[in-house]
C-alpha cells in the first residue's frame, strides 16, 4: 500500500508543480527525486552537486541520480 500512496503523492505534486508551484522535497528517494526538474545533493549543510532534468525521461533521471550516487559512495569523480 506504501508504494500506491507514495505514487499518489508524486502525481499529486506533478499535477501542482505543473499548475506553476514550486515544490520542494527532501528525500532519500531515487524514485521520488526522478520526478524533480533539478535534484540538488546537500552534504554537511552545502550544496556539493545538481542535476537537471532537461529533456531526460524520468527513467533516464533516475539512471542518472543513481549513477551519481553510486559515484559519491565509491569516492568517483563527478561530471556535470
Amino acid at each position: 500500500m506504501a508504494s500506491f500512496s507514495s505514487d499518489s503523492l508524486l502525481r499529486l505534486f506533478n499535477e501542482i508543480n505543473a499548475a506553476g508551484q514550486t515544490i520542494l522535497m527532501v528525500t532519500h528517494s531515487v524514485k521520488a527525486a526522478s520526478h524533480a526538474e533539478r535534484v540538488l545533493f546537500i552534504r554537511d549543510g552545502e550544496i556539493f552537486h545538481q542535476l537537471y532534468r532537461g529533456s531526460l525521461s524520468q527513467e533516464e533521471m533516475y539512471e542518472k541520480i543513481a549513477d551519481t550516487l553510486t559515484l559519491l559512495t565509491t569516492g568517483g569523480a563527478i561530471h556535470a
